[in-house]
């Protein structure tokens, strides 16, 4: 699985190595690394190089090392880029307006790909989810589940780094602007018509209609937006004149 690093550094020859063995599927997600005793004899380096990349991919969340237990590979490679897009995204949350354009962006992408890949167990799902989001009246519960709806979405559009994307700004907007989804599904705003929207967005889904999908999410996406812009204004006349303003252009 490991050879000797002749002529590369050693952090990116054990990297390289490691990385490689994951692409060509000799290390699986769950499966346990050998030793570190053992990688580095194997690659003519030492132990503390090693340990060094080990602790950068556990980290960036490829690796999980189990104390006293060694090192393994994630059991869930999918979503592995979440944590290093969300710190990305945080270095940058002074421009809001910008993450949610990208968000916007793609998620017209994944509608258009789950509208193309849906199938009759998946249109089950996503008219359960409906539902539950009509029977429910309190903002949290429907805020929790307009998330399920979406994610159910991904699912089904099945583009894992997309995925990742979309979790890191999702992640980005819900800490900056606390109780985003809550305020965007109040049911006493019907000028947001959002329940209207993901019941065409559904139906456009399941019957494959790729060009509806992708309308309909733009113009939930378009809502979602204003709803964002109307609390950020709201957050920014509560604060005090020397606080701090969230969001930028």
């Amino acid at each position: 699985m490991f050879k000797e690093i002749k002529d590369e550094k050693a952090f990116d020859g054990i990297l390289n190595q490691i990385i490689e063995n994951i692409q060509n599927g000799h290390l699986k997600a769950g499966d346990a690394l050998p030793a570190e005793r053992t990688m580095a004899e194997t690659m003519g380096v030492s132990r503390p190089a090693v340990r060094e990349v080990l602790r950068a991919l556990e980290l960036l969340g490829i690796i999980k090392t189990v104390p006293g237990g060694g090192n393994y590979i994630a059991d869930d490679l999918d979503s592995w880029l979440i944590g290093p897009l969300s710190i990305l995204f945080k270095l940058n949350n002074g421009y809001i307006r910008q993450t949610q354009q990208l968000r916007a962006a793609l998620e017209r992408e994944m509608a258009i790909l789950a509208a193309r890949k849906c199938t009759p167990l998946d249109a089950a799902e996503l008219w359960r989810i409906l539902s539950s989001i009509d029977k429910a009246e309190d903002e949290k519960t429907r805020g929790e589940l307009d998330k399920e709806l979406h994610t159910q979405i991904v699912k089904i559009a099945d583009n894992p780094m997309i995925y990742s994307v979309l979790a890191a700004a999702d992640q980005l907007t819900e800490n900056i602007i606390a109780g985003t989804r809550d305020y965007i599904m109040k049911k006493n705003r019907p000028e947001f018509k959002v329940d209207e929207q993901h019941r065409l967005l559904v139906e456009a889904i399941i019957n494959n209609d790729e060009k509806g999908a992708e309308q309909y999410m733009s113009e939930h996406m378009e809502i979602i937006e204003k709803c964002m812009d109307e609390m950020q204004k709201n957050s920014n006349n509560k604060r005090p004149a020397n606080g701090i303003v969230i969001g930028g252009e």
